[in-house]
């Protein structure tokens, strides 16, 4: 990728938050949340805020630590401010400076007392909070971000490939799931993007059944759900797998999940609802018997945050499909004390045809 094209797609989302900003008549944004300002700078550090004007400028408030950092990633003009006294202190300070009469404030990523502390620091000042309007653009994925999440995935799924012949009686669940994160590094990725679920029989009922120490039998459904970053952007994709020959009723359920999700991929086409895509899944479970079996919703979005689309002010199931938005569709059955099937898998919404962007074998159940 070159330098030029970073600064046109960073300068293109600067201008869509800017224009979502005009709502609010307001003359600078003050962002709080890593991926956001990380997505409109390109920096990458874990400690800083970025206050955003209305014209477009960008003045980015961190401390020693990162100064080399920034130069060597943020893209575009930016004005970097290195803080030597309290954040609220330093905030305040480029307040002023910049005569900022209405702020609207991250909600999400400022506690209580900090914003007390913003408005009595800035009489002069009104400040809003607002949710999610950076999220707002983030949904919508560009050139940079579809080849960092691409390749993401493509690291999860070679990683993966390489841990099942791990997957085995006598194998320890943690002892799979470590083998699992280093692979990813080893692969070109920036390590898990949470904690990596593998669970094995009874415990693969367990929606979110992180590695334990259990040990693997024969005859167990094993859940992975898995991914990895790269370049600041995740994947997640789950697969069960068998070792061996396994209950007739879990091998009907995987049956099942499979062509749940076969139908609910297919309803994710633009115009479409989250709700939408959950239902064709939700409804087909459900003729089945095993609707209430199935108790989580049916995705999320994805991107430099393994969960969008997931808040309040942006649930999934109420958001209207677009091109280029990046989802999971992942329905499940859980039957307590007897096992569970998940089926994961990373979508682009492209018109009328979904793209399946985590390809990998799953159309049977894979038996180790």
């Amino acid at each position: 990728m070159t330098d030029s094209l970073l600064l046109t797609l960073t300068q293109a989302r600067i201008n869509k938050v800017l224009e979502l900003m005009k709502q609010y008549n307001a003359d600078a944004f003050l962002i709080f949340n890593q991926a956001n300002y990380r997505y409109l700078t390109n920096f990458t550090g874990e400690e800083a805020q970025l206050i955003l004007t209305n014209s477009g400028d960008r003045y980015l408030l961190s401390d020693s630590r990162f100064a080399g950092q920034i130069k060597a990633q943020a893209s575009g003009e930016l004005t970097a401010i290195m803080k030597q006294t309290s954040e609220v202190n330093e905030i305040s300070r480029v307040l002023k400076k910049l005569a900022v009469k209405k702020l609207i404030v991250e909600g999400e990523f400022i506690s209580a007392t900090e914003f007390s502390e913003l408005e009595e620091a800035n009489p002069d000042c009104q400040f809003v909070l607002v949710e999610e309007l950076v999220e707002q653009v983030r949904n919508v994925k560009d050139e940079l971000e579809l080849q960092a999440l691409q390749k993401a995935i493509s690291i999860s799924l070679e990683s993966f490939k390489e841990i099942l012949p791990m997957i085995k009686p006598g194998a320890v669940e943690r002892d799979i799931a470590a083998k699992l994160d280093y692979l990813f590094k080893l692969n070109g990725g920036d390590g898990p993007s949470f904690e990596t679920i593998i669970a094995s029989g009874v415990r693969s009922s367990w929606a979110h059944g992180v590695a334990s120490d259990k040990v693997i039998e024969q005859g167990d459904l094993v859940v992975c759900d898995f991914g990895s970053f790269y370049d600041g952007y995740t994947a997640d994709i789950t697969r069960t797998v068998a070792v061996g020959n396994v209950d007739v009723e879990l091998e009907k359920i995987y049956k099942i999940v499979h062509e749940a999700q076969r139908r609910g991929i297919e309803a994710a086409v633009v115009g479409n609802t989250g709700s939408d895509v959950d239902k064709a899944a939700r409804d087909y479970i459900s003729e089945q018997g095993y609707g209430k079996y199935f108790g989580h919703g049916i995705g999320h979005g994805i991107g430099l945050e393994i969960h969008e689309l997931c808040m309040p002010a942006l649930p999934f199931k109420k958001q209207k499909l677009v091109n280029n938005m990046a989802i999971t569709v992942e329905p499940g059955i859980y039957l307590p004390e007897k096992g569970g099937v998940r089926i994961e898998d990373d979508i682009l919404v492209n018109g009328e045809s979904p793209e399946t962007m985590s390809s990998f074998k799953k159309d049977e159940l894979i038996h180790l």
